[in-house]
C-alpha cells in the first residue's frame, strides 16, 4: 500500500497552516517554497481541500490560505477522506475472509488516523525542525 504524493502534500501543506496564526493567511507560493514543495501541484492540492471547506482562501494583497477551522477539529482521517475517499479503499465482498480482513484493517486504520490532528501534527513538526536547526554559539 502506498500513500500518494497528492495526499503527503497536502498535509505537509495543512501542518504547516495549522502553524499559523489565527486570522492570518499564507500564500500558496510561498507555502510551496518553505516546504520544499513544487508549486502547481501544491495549488491544485490546496484547490481540492478548499472545495471541501477544510481551508478558506482570500484573494488580493493579504491574501492567501488559512485553515476554516481550529486545528485541533480537523483530523488527518478527515483530510484522507476529503482527498480521496475512504481511508483505504477494500473490496466489499460478502462471504469473503480476506474482505473481512481487509474491511477490519480499514476500520482500523481510520480510527487510527481520526485521533490524529493537525495541532498534534503541528506541534510535533515544530519540535522535529527544533532539532535540525542549526546552534549558533556567541
Amino acid at each position: 500500500m502506498r500513500v500518494s504524493q497528492r495526499l503527503d502534500y497536502a498535509l505537509r501543506a495543512l501542518t504547516a497552516l495549522a502553524a499559523v496564526p489565527v486570522g492570518e493567511y499564507v500564500v500558496a507560493g510561498d507555502l510551496a517554497d518553505e516546504l520544499g514543495l513544487p508549486r502547481r501541484f501544491l495549488e491544485q492540492q490546496l484547490t481540492s481541500v478548499a472545495k471541501r471547506g477544510l481551508i478558506t482562501c482570500q484573494r488580493g494583497a493579504g491574501g492567501g490560505c488559512a485553515l476554516a477551522r481550529p486545528a485541533s477539529e480537523i483530523s488527518v482521517a478527515e483530510i484522507v477522506r476529503a482527498l480521496q475517499g475512504d481511508v483505504l479503499d477494500v473490496p466489499r465482498i460478502t462471504g469473503s475472509a480476506v474482505s473481512e480482513m481487509w474491511a477490519e484493517a480499514a476500520a482500523r486504520l481510520e480510527s487510527e488516523l481520526e485521533a490524529v490532528d493537525l495541532s498534534s501534527l503541528s506541534k510535533r513538526q515544530a519540535e522535529l525542525d527544533a532539532v535540525s536547526s542549526p546552534m549558533y554559539y556567541i
